[in-house]
């Protein structure tokens, strides 16, 4: 899992990272779901089906990010501390860890407007996008009529270090 964690950017910004993962992982070979968080961000998952424990997985995503930050220096930081990364956007590699808390999907936020946390198509990840577009409101609305985006997490299987050492490999 990698968390885009946006401080004051532009959600736009967030979009054009989170694009630029999605096509980093595509052309290594790893399938990849997005999803709001709920809050001010979005989440890129791989799923592994428990294949691989925290750390194969937490260096996997630390790698993605650092080529990530690499291409978007001005905008971008894999820096944990809050104060030395001031507006950019957080590449948070370290959720990939046990004990840590990430929102599911479809869970309601505790947010204005009860925000959930909403699978997406990757063609809904473009300009106009909106994480408070996703409320208890509409969120049934919306899997009656798209289905449950997120149902393949469930089922496939990424192998990850093969990936990883596809990901090595690019210039």
């Amino acid at each position: 899992m990698i968390d885009l964690d946006p401080d004051d950017n532009d959600f736009e910004e967030v979009i054009e990272v989170a694009r630029e993962v999605h096509k980093l992982l595509d052309k290594i070979g790893a399938k990849n779901y997005c999803k709001t968080s709920g809050a001010s961000g979005l989440h890129i998952c791989i799923p592994t089906q428990g294949k691989f424990d925290y750390d194969v997985g937490r260096e996997f995503a630390e790698a993605v990010c650092r080529g990530i930050q690499k291409k978007f220096p001005k905008n971008t930081s894999v820096e944990r501390n809050p104060a030395r990364r001031k507006g950019k956007i957080y590449l948070d590699f370290l959720q990939n860890r046990r004990g840590q808390t990430l929102a599911a999907p479809y869970c309601v936020r505790p947010k204005a407007g009860a925000t959930v946390s909403a699978p997406l198509k990757w063609g809904e990840v473009k300009k106009g996008l909106r994480p408070s577009q996703f409320t208890i409101e509409n969120i049934k609305k919306r899997l009656e009529k798209a289905g449950d985006m997120w149902k393949p997490m469930l089922t496939e299987t990424v192998d990850i270090e093969k990936c990883a050492k596809k990901l090595t490999s690019l210039p």
